[in-house]
């Protein structure tokens, strides 16, 4: 059984990298991004604690519909292609230099769409 990609050296570099990123920002995730740097929690923590709130789990839930009702053939095409793509952003992420201070970005946003963009890139 190959290794996942996020368990190897690449991949725990690309995930403490979009963690850095993630706390950069503003809402529950970002809340969460910190306490996992922190020591506080581990990122399967998500999974058993409510660190999200309803709006973001809405969210979520959508965009999860959204996946659901895409015809076979999509999410075919999708799955098929999850490996070169998760690769790619694990390279990408893992490459970063989080060195400097993010840039100061003026962005009301506050709506965390929780992989929206990235599921809706699967379209």
């Amino acid at each position: 059984m190959e290794t996942s990609p996020w368990r190897t050296e690449q991949g725990r570099r690309a995930r403490h990298n979009q963690l850095v990123l993630l706390a950069r920002g503003d809402g529950d995730l970002a809340d969460f991004a910190r306490d996992v740097l922190a020591g506080r929690a581990k990122p399967e923590d998500l999974l058993y604690r409510s660190y999200l709130s309803e709006t973001t789990l809405r969210t979520a839930h959508a965009e999860i519909d959204a996946w659901n009702a895409l015809p076979e053939a999509e999410r075919q095409a999708a799955v098929d292609g999850a490996e070169g793509r998760t690769r790619a952003e694990i390279a990408a992420l893992a490459a970063l230099d989080l060195s400097q201070p993010a840039p100061d970005v003026d962005d009301d946003d506050d709506d965390h769409d929780f992989g929206a963009e990235f599921l809706n890139s699967l379209r």
